[in-house]
């Protein structure tokens, strides 16, 4: 037996709850904040329509029409053979990705009013948090979509399949791919031991997705694996979804009416479990991911990426602090204070193997796409060696944790008999001393095979990219007239970008320009000699920079 029905009238003051009052609490939060939303969402949608009804409607009829000519069609052996393996790392990555989103947001995260206030109330969690999922579904999917829009348009182009039949196959692959992302999203945002678990797979997932990205590019240049490709087309939903659009673009593809089958089954499996899954949802992972979605928006608005990923981060992780606190109990500290920071950094470093194994990755394309730039001629070698220099940039900042905590919050450094700037170039040594050795060892293959002089080129360039890393650790807060100023409306977060970006623009410019194939390959030892000296002369400005820095900072 229920009571009679709560008073809801926008006039009452609080609903009289039943047994069960999510009912009346959401009929009465609708009533008093759905004139807002209802306006919100009108505007949005009249928005959209009149973008898709105007300018960039005429940009859609224009390209359909374009489309019937076929202006891809001398592209289209080259567009059939990357197809399948493509559409399989395009899948990929968008799970890799909604994982991602799942390790710090999630596709569940209702405002902080509803998190604090609502779910602490006996109410059904599900009737409260699936509205949350099904608009984040509802964006992932309506992003497939107008992918699969383009992607029908241009193997149309080609003249490899016909728009509709294209658009359908490419929408059983958005809806159904973008489903299960958001799902699986859910599974790590509910699930603390599988965020663990994903947290460890990521250098996994990233070096499967550097190998999707190989595989596309051998297979463009006609280098195609049969076997391989067959296998990826069946290994899991990235696979089924591929395979409807490979019929559509007339690829031999006898059994796709089976994977078709095979992603609907896996789709409605993953929908009908989502009630469930959203509704175990902990509210204190809600909690935290509604306030570090907060910090991300915040800090983006403000041109702030440091902040926006600290936002990111959420929490601070416990684990690693008890790997940190396990370390520096076997790594005695030293008893010189100038060496408290050295060993301090090799600690953290200790305690987090994945920045020294994302290093390691890092350096080791950034060697690679240097030699394939010093065997490259003309001014093809200039974008090569600028992607060399970059890696190599985020392979030391991937070692200067430590640095960037210390110049977003000075107290940290307040234990420590040193002065604040004194303490900044002291995070200089472990990161140059890792990126020596390690790339040494990655140098030497190829000073035995091609560049005698490639073991020169490390012990120069590392001192430079350190030095660019720590610049950016202990850079200040954007100014504030630089995104308000009036005289700066055009310009403003264009040189916004450049101030957070001072740093790695100028040590990787530096190193294009001194180190570059073309100026090295040939030249003198003097010449050779006096360019790797202007490295070192570079980085020891650079380090006066960050020095110069931090003491404004203290």
């Amino acid at each position: 037996m229920t009571g009679p029905a709560p008073d809801v009238r926008v006039g009452a003051s609080t609903p009289v709850l039943a047994q069960d009052p999510t009912d009346a609490t959401t009929a009465w939060l609708r009533l008093r904040r759905g004139r807002g939303r209802a306006r919100r969402f009108g505007y949005a949608v009249y928005i959209v329509v009149l973008l898709l009804g105007s300018t960039y409607g005429v940009y859609v009829a224009g390209a359909i029409h374009e489309v019937r000519r076929q202006p891809l069609a001398a592209y289209a052996d080259e567009l059939a053979a990357v197809l399948p393996s493509g559409l399989v790392l395009a899948a990929i990555t968008v799970l890799a990705l909604a994982a991602w989103d799942g390790l710090w947001r999630g596709p569940v995260t209702p405002p902080r009013p509803d998190v604090d206030w609502l779910l602490t109330l006996s109410v059904r969690r599900g009737r409260v948090l699936l509205p949350w999922f099904a608009l984040s579904a509802g964006v992932w999917i309506a992003a497939a979509l107008l992918l699969g829009l383009v992607g029908a348009l241009v193997i149309a182009a080609a003249g490899l399949g016909g728009v509709g039949a294209g658009l359908l196959a490419f929408a059983a692959l958005g809806v159904g791919v973008a489903t299960l992302a958001v799902t699986g999203a859910a599974v790590v945002e509910r699930s603390r031991r599988v965020a663990d678990r994903l947290r460890r797979l990521v250098p996994v997932l990233v070096l499967g997705i550097v190998l999707g990205i190989v595989q596309v590019v051998a297979a463009a240049r006609g280098h195609r694996s049969r076997g391989v490709e067959t296998a990826q087309l069946w290994s899991g939903p990235w696979g089924w979804a591929a395979q409807p659009v490979l019929a559509a673009a007339g690829g031999s593809v006898p059994l796709w009416p089976l994977a078709l089958a095979l992603l609907i089954l896996s789709t409605s499996a993953a929908v009908w479990a989502v009630p469930r899954l959203v509704a175990g949802i902990p509210t204190a992972e809600l909690r935290v991911r509604t306030r570090a979605s907060t910090g991300v928006l915040a800090g983006l608005w403000a041109l702030d990426l440091r902040a926006a990923r600290l936002g990111a981060t959420g929490a601070a992780d416990t684990r690693r602090a008890g790997r940190a606190q396990r370390w520096a109990a076997r790594l005695r500290a030293p008893r010189r204070a100038a060496l408290l920071v050295v060993w301090r950094d090799a600690v953290a470093l200790l305690a987090a193997p994945r920045r020294t194994g994302l290093m390691l990755l890092l350096l080791a394309f950034s060697t690679a796409t240097a030699t394939v730039a010093a065997h490259t001629e003309g001014t093809a070698a200039t974008p090569l060696t600028v992607a060399a220099a970059l890696m190599g940039y985020f392979a030391a900042a991937a070692l200067l944790e430590s640095a960037r905590l210390d110049g977003d919050d000075t107290r940290r450094a307040a234990w420590l008999p040193r002065p604040f700037a004194r303490v900044a170039l002291e995070h200089a040594p472990v990161p140059i001393l890792l990126l020596v050795v390690a790339g040494c060892l990655f140098a030497l293959p190829v000073t035995v095979l091609a560049h005698p002089g490639a073991l020169l080129v490390v012990p120069a360039a590392a001192p430079v990219l350190v030095a660019a890393g720590l610049v950016g650790a202990y850079r200040p807060p954007t100014p504030a007239w630089m995104l308000s100023h009036p005289a700066f409306a055009q310009v403003g977060p264009v040189m916004a970008v450049v101030w957070y970006g001072a740093g790695p623009i100028v040590g990787v410019t530096g190193l294009t320009v001194l180190l570059a194939p073309s100026s090295m390959s040939g030249a003198g030892t003097a010449t050779v000699s006096a360019r790797l000296a202007a490295c070192w002369a570079l980085a020891a400005l650079m380090l006066w920079w960050t020095h110069a820095r931090a003491r404004a900072r203290r």
